[in-house]
């Protein structure tokens, strides 16, 4: 009997061990399949959130972009689970804005510039195998992430030269009023001498013309009614316009900022990073009246009587890149990406010893010597140029010339800073700035800007320079050059080239699209 009573509580004591044993194995699968969904809806939201600052940056609704997280949830297997997205202020009609109640360290505080933060929350509910039996069927888990789309600090820097005006030659019409049609008296070969028909007051954007006025003979200017399509417009500088508002246009204020900067005989600042942080209509403002500028004159530039083409060049690409790169200095905000477009039509021809020097000094400009050696640059076309664009002097050279002057200005802008590693290609730190070149019509590759006086002389020195710039531009070392082996004429890297302001549109989209998005717990 007593065996028998023996073996009964062993039973017992198996049924238990069974029992708890069970349970510890349901636990563990529990939480295996409850550990394993947690890092899938993780992984999810991730994803999903990538996806909404995308849309963010297209600028969706609220209900977009809560579409687009979700069915990224749903891609990741995750089909059951719901998402909402908050983001900081209240650009959405319709939408709550995201405030501080939602995650304090997310939007800005004290004036702080707004950043393009959007939270994706998402909660799905966990089916165990298990826990079922003691009355616990599903467990709800959530998961967040935070996306951020780059905030862009950009400076558009844009030759205004005479040049910009140079298809206003292809318009059949007498703009000069000489009795004689598309003369333009060989612009632009004569980059200095008498006005021609694509002088820039012909065709600025205080000149209009107008097709409603009976007889109307495209000579009278100053006409009240502008019609939208001047016969006297300066072309390409009107596609350089459109081409620039469409890009405002991509702009995302007040994420966004965006300066204006122009560049001809000298530069000037248009619109700060300051001025452009949240107003459309302040940087629209500063384009809309935008002229091409008018050929240098006296003083310093008497080229007739003496020969000495100081203070009559006029496109100082140096300038125009110095001025862009300060503006990340003078407004200065560390969480955003900063890009510099650069857009010009041909080489540097204009530079100044320092942006305050005195215009009116002729020793104030940067002109080599024309009592240099041979082949070096000289006092004839292209004036104030090195013919030979492989060739950089440093600034102590007796043939540092604006061409030299606007490579330095460009390593001003584009080398690492001072906190980074420098390349080999970098002589110092500078401000680390994306740079894009866009080289405009067929100056930049083939200008017929050089007279008898040299050995040679490269048709292409504009397109060399602007490739240079976009070489450091890309990684900030202009010894890796993506251009190294691409023919003439077209793009590669950060250099863009359109033979035409028409092929600008195409030219500034590509840029736009090269927006890229960093993610963040």
């Amino acid at each position: 009997m007593k065996k028998t009573l023996e073996r009964g509580q062993a039973l017992i004591l198996i049924a238990l061990a069974f029992i708890g044993l069970a349970s510890f194995i349901g636990l563990a699968v529990d939480a295996g399949i409850l550990f394993s969904q947690i890092g899938h809806l993780r992984r999810a939201v991730d994803a999903a959130a990538l996806a909404a600052a995308n849309q963010f940056r297209e600028g969706r609704t609220v209900a977009e972009l809560t579409a687009s997280a979700t069915e990224f949830i749903n891609l990741n297997s995750v089909s059951t689970a719901t998402a909402e997205i908050f983001v900081c202020e209240d650009p959405f009609p319709g939408h709550p804005p995201y405030t501080s109640a939602h995650d304090p360290t997310l939007c800005p505080t004290g004036g702080d510039p707004y950043r393009k933060f959007v939270r994706v929350e998402a909660q799905v509910d966990v089916n165990l195998a298990f826990l079922p039996i003691i009355g616990f069927n599903a467990i709800p888990i959530h998961a967040n992430a935070v996306s951020e789309a780059a905030s862009v600090d950009l400076v558009l820097a844009i030759d205004t030269s005479a040049s910009e005006a140079f298809d206003l030659c292809t318009d059949t019409w007498d703009n000069d009023g000489d009795g004689v049609l598309n003369d333009c008296n060989g612009f632009p070969t004569n980059q200095v001498g008498p006005t021609s028909d694509a002088d820039p007051d012909l065709c600025n954007a205080n000149r209009f013309e107008s097709d409603d006025i009976v007889g109307d003979d495209h000579t009278l200017l100053g006409d009240p009614i502008p019609d939208g399509d001047r016969e006297d417009d300066c072309h390409p500088f009107e596609e350089i316009r459109a081409a620039a508002m469409q890009l405002l246009g991509r702009m995302y204020f007040p994420y966004d900022r965006m300066s204006v900067v122009a560049f001809a005989q000298t530069g000037s600042e248009l619109i700060s990073l300051q001025d452009g942080d949240n107003v459309t209509d302040v940087v629209n403002m500063a384009l809309s009246p935008m002229q091409v500028s008018r050929e240098p004159g006296n003083p310093p530039c008497d080229f007739a009587a003496t020969g000495d083409p100081r203070g009559c060049t006029n496109t100082n690409t140096a300038e125009g890149m110095l001025i862009a790169g300060n503006e990340f200095g003078l407004y200065t905000r560390e969480e955003a990406v900063w890009i510099v477009i650069l857009l010009s039509d041909g080489g540097a021809n204009a530079a100044r010893d320092s942006l305050s020097a005195d215009i009116t000094d002729p020793n104030t400009w940067i002109c080599p010597n024309p009592g240099a050696t041979t082949g070096q640059p000289t006092w004839v076309q292209p004036f104030c140029r090195d013919p030979d664009g492989s060739s950089r002097h440093p600034s102590t050279h007796t043939w540092f010339d604006p061409d030299d002057a606007a490579r330095d200005a460009a390593d001003f802008v584009g080398c690492p800073d001072a906190n980074s590693p420098q390349p080999a290609g970098c002589p110092a730190p500078g401000q680390g700035a994306v740079i894009f070149a866009i080289g405009l019509g067929d100056l930049t590759v083939n200008s017929p800007a050089c007279w008898p006086g040299y050995p040679s002389c490269d048709a292409d020195l504009g397109e060399q320079l602007m490739r240079y710039i976009a070489a450091v531009g890309d990684d900030g070392d202009s010894s890796t050059d993506p251009c190294g082996s691409v023919a003439s004429g077209n793009d590669c890297g950060n250099y863009y080239f359109s033979p035409s302001g028409a092929g600008l549109i195409r030219v500034f989209e590509a840029i736009a699209s090269r927006i890229f998005t960093r993610l963040t717990h």
